[in-house]
């Protein structure tokens, strides 16, 4: 018996070599490590390289649209943060994902717990 079998839509199935169970699913380590470090790389480098200038547009037209209580460039800063943020993370699962598939290929069975690489 074959440990990974090609599905009928082209997805690979991994099966159990302990107790030959279809339902494995693939570990997500790298696909989680990488949402945390690409989130907070992409927030410090957006933020990093906004300028003053363009954090104060920024700002300004995020606090017209809100309270105006905030000063523009905090604003602005903070926007252009959390757009850094979701950046990094929709980039950091994608590596993740790649290689959590690719180089680790770590599966676990659902039926009875066993770890395995395909």
């Amino acid at each position: 018996m074959d440990r990974v079998k090609e599905s009928t839509d082209q997805m690979v199935m991994a099966v159990c070599p302990a107790c030959g169970s279809r339902h494995c699913q693939l570990q997500a380590t790298a696909r989680k490590t990488g949402v945390v470090v690409g989130g907070m790389l992409g927030a410090l480098i957006a933020s990093g390289f906004s300028s003053a200038t363009a954090g104060a547009v920024n700002g300004a037209i995020i606090a017209s649209a809100l309270s105006r209580r905030l000063p523009a460039t905090v604003t602005g800063a903070i926007g252009v943060a959390i757009i850094g943020f979701v950046c990094g993370t929709i980039a950091g699962h994608a590596i993740g994902a790649e290689i959590d598939m690719n180089i680790l290929g770590m599966y676990q069975c659902r039926s009875c717990g066993f770890e395995f690489k395909a």
